[in-house]
């Protein structure tokens, strides 16, 4: 039948099929472009991921983690504060997960990076013998007067005696320092940036920004760093003090000797303590892994490692070995370092032949770690203590030992691990969030007071509530 054969009634017919179709195709056009139902939850779930976990077990990863910049991290003006006494007489991680924002009534504003008023944290209210001032519009041909400081830190390193007090203006200096005169327990020895993290040491070259040669120390609130050394500060005297200094941006080298931002490293010293500092961006090879290069390396017997901050190191964030023995490590934030998190062992080499023992890990918070969040080395005792720390998000494990064991080969077991999200204010993965405590956050009031300090990264006494909350800052009621 043709075109023309068809009738008036076919053709109307025709039309209305023609019609029917035309009406069809333009009703399902936007169906059939219209994105998947699911798009706009799905946006609102990825924003919700700020908690980023590293994926590598091998530490090499170089696409989780992005290029940090220098830490912002919140301080407080401190008031004057005692260290802590002796030691207190002993009385799995699941995948990274969603973490959620804080409420309104939590949410932190960016974390400001302007360098605030330092009131002379840590030392000691006795009037000091003598009180010299370093500013880099000096000369070291002057006295060293406020009205006639010194140009170098070295300068002043050279002219001091027991229960002198250094303090440094304002700037940055250039020139590695050297101290080789001891203070006494009655009148130590303190070099002190009056405003901290504003006397800035930047050095060029191998040589360390700061070595200690003496005993009796307190160096008290410098930023630290270096485009060539090893090692951003070393130790070798017993019972030098390292608080609130800001260690950074040292290439260290991948080697058997290593590097690291802050060293006790002198095996037969003893009782240094480390406190409050915030160490990152440690090894050259960051983000890939380097076992040599470290934040904190703790070389000898005792000491207390408290309230310390340490993120983005190619190596452990905090690590004790060779001739470590019965060092408290507490309330620490380490987070993103491309080894471990905490690690603690004796080199039995390094301490005529004996086990180490009796370490106190509490009270930390170890999280996204590239391998293990808490390790514990070979050449330890049967008395370790590994109580209360809050450990999530480690590419392989919360604990083990060399063998990647837990229980560990010397028996030691983890005691009211925490594996829940901490409720930071604002974690950032860069180190520039705010690292107090929510309302609501495990971590609060569920410390131990074995081996804790008296006092928080903030100069807050603990405990604020009930108990010692884990972690550098204790929470505070608004």
């Amino acid at each position: 039948m043709n075109k023309n054969s068809l009738t008036p009634r076919h053709r109307v017919h025709l039309l209305l099929l023609t019609l029917t179709i035309f009406l069809l195709c333009t009703l399902s056009m936007p169906l059939l472009f219209a994105p998947p139902i699911y798009a706009t939850s799905h946006s609102v779930e990825l924003s919700l991921r700020h908690h980023p976990s590293p994926t590598s077990t091998t530490g090499d990863d170089t696409s989780t983690t992005p290029s940090p910049t220098p830490s912002a991290i919140s301080v407080a003006q401190l008031p004057t504060i005692p260290l802590p006494s002796d030691t207190p007489a002993i009385p799995l991680p699941s995948d990274t997960p969603t973490v959620p924002f804080p409420t309104s009534s939590d949410t932190a504003t960016s974390t400001p990076t302007t360098p605030q008023p330092y009131p002379q944290l840590y030392l000691s209210s006795t009037q000091p013998k003598t009180t010299y001032y370093v500013s880099p519009s000096g000369n070291d041909s002057n006295d060293g007067s406020q009205a006639s400081p010194f140009a170098t830190i070295q300068k002043a390193a050279q002219v001091v005696n027991p229960g002198s007090v250094v303090h440094v203006l304002p700037g940055i200096y250039t020139q590695p320092i050297t101290v080789k005169t001891s203070g006494t327990a009655d009148a130590r020895i303190s070099f002190v940036s009056d405003t901290r993290w504003a006397a800035q040491i930047k050095t060029s070259g191998s040589e360390v920004p700061w070595t200690t040669r003496a005993d009796y120390i307190d160096i008290i609130g410098f930023d630290i760093t270096s485009d060539g050394s090893r090692d951003g500060m070393v130790n070798y005297g017993s019972y030098t003090r390292t608080l609130a200094n800001h260690i950074h941006d040292i290439p260290g080298k991948c080697d058997d000797i290593g590097g690291s931002g802050v060293t006790d490293s002198n095996y037969t010293a003893h009782d240094n303590d480390l406190i409050g500092n915030v160490v990152n961006n440690i090894g050259s090879t960051y983000p890939t892994m380097c076992q040599y290069v470290h934040a904190i390396y703790h070389s000898n017997a005792r000491g207390h490692i408290l309230n310390n901050i340490a993120f983005h190191n190619a190596g452990v964030g905090i690590n004790l070995w060779h001739a470590a023995n019965a060092t408290v490590v507490a309330n620490n934030l380490v987070f993103g370092n491309k080894e471990h998190g905490i690690s603690v062992g004796t080199n039995t080499a390094n301490n005529n032949g004996k086990d180490g023992d009796n370490f106190i890990v509490v009270n930390n918070i170890s999280i996204f770690n590239s391998l293990l969040g808490i390790r514990e080395r070979t050449g330890v005792g049967s008395h370790d203590q590994f109580l209360n720390n809050m450990v999530y998000g480690n590419g392989d494990a919360a604990f083990g030992d060399e063998g990647y064991h837990w229980p560990s080969s010397a028996g030691s077991k983890d005691v009211n691990t925490i594996t829940g999200d901490v409720l930071f204010r604002l974690y950032k993965v860069d180190g520039t969030g705010d690292y107090h405590l929510q309302l609501g956050s495990p971590a609060i009031d569920t410390g131990t007071n074995v081996g804790a300090p008296s006092f928080d990264y903030d100069g807050n006494p603990r405990p604020e509530g009930k108990g010692d909350d884990i972690g550098p800052f204790e929470y505070q009621v608004p």
